[in-house]
């Protein structure tokens, strides 16, 4: 990611919320796909537009995957560019190490053991 393109969000919480509804929308894709789905329910075809994803007649679930990942983007944190300019979670009192450091499934995913 380009750290001198214009976000797409205003502030941090308004960057969780599109994040959360494009996480939403890919579980419901991927549910579909797995399931076989021959077409896209309506309710889910209007949420993606919603988005600004323009769905087509025909377009496969994996393909509207694909691009709701490319939403997706443009609220991620490009981190070589957020750590110059410190944490973002300072502001809630909890400093982002010991958040992660706290999350049992990083744990447990890292083999991290805490004696290191």
């Amino acid at each position: 990611m380009d750290a001198s393109a214009p976000h797409a969000y205003g502030n941090e919480a308004e960057r969780r919320y599109h994040l959360r509804r494009l996480d939403d929308l890919l579980e419901a894709l991927e549910r579909l796909n797995l399931a076989e789905a021959k077409t896209l329910p309506e309710p889910v075809k209007a949420r993606i537009e919603k988005e600004g994803i323009t769905v087509e007649d025909g377009t496969s679930f994996s393909r509207l995957i694909e691009l709701v990942w490319a939403q997706q983007e443009k609220y991620l944190i490009d981190l070589k560019a957020d750590r110059r300019k410190g944490s973002r979670r300072v502001g809630d009192g909890v400093i982002a190490s010991h958040r992660v450091l706290d999350d049992d499934a990083f744990l447990l995913d890292s083999g991290f053991d805490g004696l290191g």
